[in-house]
Order: C-alpha cells, then sequence, then structure tokens
C-alpha cells in the first residue's frame, strides 16, 4: 500500500497573501516546515505538493523543483481534481491531505491515522469531524479510489470540488468513515494553532525559535501552559473553514 501526503498549496490567501512561502526561521519558508514534518510521519512513503497552474503559483512550483520536493501543478477552482490527478501521479493508493499552512502539522497523529487506516476497511480517516484536539491538529487519510470515482463525477456542485474531502464527510452512509476523539491530554478543542492572520504567522515564528521545527504537539500546549501570553494577540482570531464548522451548518 503506497500512501503519500499531499499539501494543497497557493501565493492566494484573503487574509494572509503568499503565506505559503513567507519566511518563518532562517530563511526557511513556511511549505518548507510543512514538507519537512510531513515526511517525518510515520507510514508516508512521499510528499507531493500540489499547486496550480497559475502565473502566480509559479514561486511555488520553483521553490519545489529547487528544494527537490515532488509536485503536481492543476486546476486553480478544482482542488478535487488537482489533489486526485496528484496522488494517481504519485501511483498512490490513498493519501494524507494537508494544507500549505499547516504549520502545526502534528507528524505523530498522521503516523496514528496511517495505522488505524490500515488495519480497517475505511474509505476516510480523520480526527476533526468532531473538534477534539485542538483546531489545526488535524489530518485526513483518504482512499485515492473514492476520490477518483468523485472527480469523474458531473453532477458536483462547486463547493465539493474546492473542498476534497467534504462530499464523503458529509454522506456518511455513502462511506467507511473513521473519526478519532481526542485522548484527554490532547482534548483542548479551545485552542487554535492554525495560520489565517498576520498575528498567525508571529506567533509560529516565536514558536519555531523556542521549539525548533520538529517540535510535537504535546510540546506545543506545553508551551501554551507556561507562557499564556504569547498566544494572547491570537486568541480573539476566527475559524472560517474547518469540517466541524461545515458539518455544524449543515446540521
Amino acid at each position: 500500500m503506497r500512501i503519500i501526503g499531499t499539501i494543497e498549496a497557493r501565493m492566494g490567501s484573503s487574509r494572509l497573501p503568499g503565506k505559503t512561502l513567507m519566511e518563518v526561521r532562517g530563511g526557511k519558508p513556511l511549505l518548507e516546515l510543512v514538507v519537512n514534518r510531513f515526511r517525518m510521519s510515520r507510514g508516508i512513503d512521499d510528499v507531493y505538493v500540489a499547486t496550480t497552474g497559475e502565473k502566480g503559483d509559479d514561486p511555488i512550483a520553483q521553490w519545489c523543483e529547487k528544494n527537490g520536493v515532488r509536485h503536481h501543478r492543476g486546476s486553480e477552482e478544482d482542488v478535487l481534481e488537482r489533489v486526485t490527478e496528484t496522488a494517481l501521479k504519485a501511483g498512490a493508493d490513498a493519501i494524507v491531505q494537508m494544507g500549505a499552512d499547516s504549520a502545526y502539522l502534528d507528524y505523530e497523529l498522521v503516523g496514528r491515522l496511517i495505522e488505524v487506516y490500515k488495519n480497517g476497511d475505511y474509505d476516510y480517516v480523520c480526527n476533526d469531524l468532531e473538534l477534539t484536539f485542538p483546531l489545526g491538529i488535524y489530518a485526513h487519510v483518504v482512499r485515492v479510489a473514492r476520490l477518483v470515482e468523485l472527480n469523474r463525477r458531473q453532477d458536483l456542485p462547486v463547493h465539493d470540488r474546492e473542498d476534497v474531502v467534504r462530499y464523503i464527510f458529509e454522506h456518511p452512509a455513502e462511506y467507511a468513515i473513521k473519526n478519532i476523539v481526542a485522548p484527554p491530554e490532547f482534548a483542548f478543542p479551545e485552542l487554535r494553532f492554525t495560520i489565517d492572520y498576520p498575528e498567525d504567522m508571529q506567533l509560529a515564528r516565536q514558536i519555531v525559535q523556542r521549539l525548533g521545527d520538529r517540535f510535537t504537539t504535546s510540546q506545543l500546549l506545553a508551551l501554551h501552559r507556561e507562557e499564556p501570553e504569547l498566544f494572547e494577540k491570537t486568541k480573539g482570531l476566527v475559524q472560517l473553514s474547518a469540517p466541524f464548522l461545515r458539518k455544524c451548518a449543515n446540521a
């Protein structure tokens, strides 16, 4: 079974344009941090960046080529098609889907979800259909055959093509889905670790400066306990996109 990590990456962002290649530490951009943390995940055979063919995303493709990171360029709007093409190009049986702004990618969690996927007959394994982990500590393992089936459909609305896994988690009767609940030591759903705003990027730089770029979620939570003032500027920021939010909105 071949499992690859896919990173959906664009330079465009309504709240923080260009964040994908913004420097986090020592000349390393955010995308490099995400790629390196992904590669640390147990069970990942390779990592591919799924970017677009738009001229504005040329810097992402150029960075990948310069740094020996495999990538695929596809549709800007049809993310389902882009990611499916990436998976097929990589010869993957399953993918672990992430975004290029996942600075806090939990490589230990990714390994756990892959293990669950391999040991069960699942189409989709995740941990964020119900928010029990901190926001931003997530991963989605998806069977490629299901993505191919979805991508072939002509009746999918636009929002199901913009969001790769949305149709799957909104139609649980059609798929074998497993959602992992956070153990007590990680059960802090009130916390938010993601990058949507300038303040988030500033915080990520401070965290990497303190913990390095191989930190675990346990270390991140310990830092939050020891230096809560560090996180004050991002405390009130609002997350606008997450599976549990869309699930609640459609309930």
